[in-house]
C-alpha cells in the first residue's frame, strides 16, 4: 500500500510540474562559430555505402566556412577534400550549413562555441557527426 501511495504522489508531483523548455542562448549568432574545428562524422550514402570523414573545419564567424577533410565512401578512400559554404547560427543555437558541394547540414553549437553536432539534410544520406574548436 505504501509503495502504491508513493508511486500515485511522485505521478502527481511529476505531471503538475511545468515543462522546462530547452533555452540555450547564441546572442554572438554567426559568431558563436568561430576558428578551427575537427570535424567527424560517419553514416551512409544509400546506393553507395558507408561514409566516414574526419578533418578541419574553419569557421569565420561571419557566415563562411572552409572544410578540408579526408573521405572513406564505400572503402575508398578520398583525401585532401575542400570545400567552402556558408552558414547562420539562431538565437536559439540551432544553425543551417550549405557548402559548395551541394550538400547541406543542420546543426546544434554550444553556446560557447566549443563544439557542435550536426545532421545532413540531402535525401538520400544518413550521416551526422560532431566537431569541437581547436584554435580561434
Amino acid at each position: 500500500m505504501r509503495k502504491l501511495f508513493a508511486s500515485l504522489a511522485l505521478a502527481i508531483i511529476t505531471f503538475a510540474l511545468p515543462p522546462r523548455a530547452f533555452s540555450a542562448q547564441c546572442p554572438l549568432g554567426n559568431a558563436t562559430l568561430h576558428g578551427a574545428y575537427v570535424v567527424f562524422g560517419t553514416g551512409t550514402i544509400v546506393g553507395v555505402g558507408p561514409v566516414t570523414v574526419v578533418g578541419v573545419h574553419t569557421w569565420d564567424g561571419q557566415g563562411n566556412t572552409v572544410a578540408t577533410y579526408t573521405a572513406s565512401v564505400n572503402g575508398n578512400v578520398f583525401p585532401g577534400i575542400t570545400v567552402t559554404g556558408t552558414y547562420s547560427v539562431n538565437p536559439d543555437c540551432t544553425g543551417s550549413n550549405a557548402e559548395s558541394d551541394g550538400s547541406h547540414y543542420n546543426f546544434v553549437v554550444l553556446p560557447n562555441g566549443t563544439s557542435a553536432t550536426w545532421i545532413r539534410t540531402d535525401a538520400g544520406t544518413v550521416v551526422s557527426g560532431t566537431e569541437t574548436r581547436l584554435s580561434r
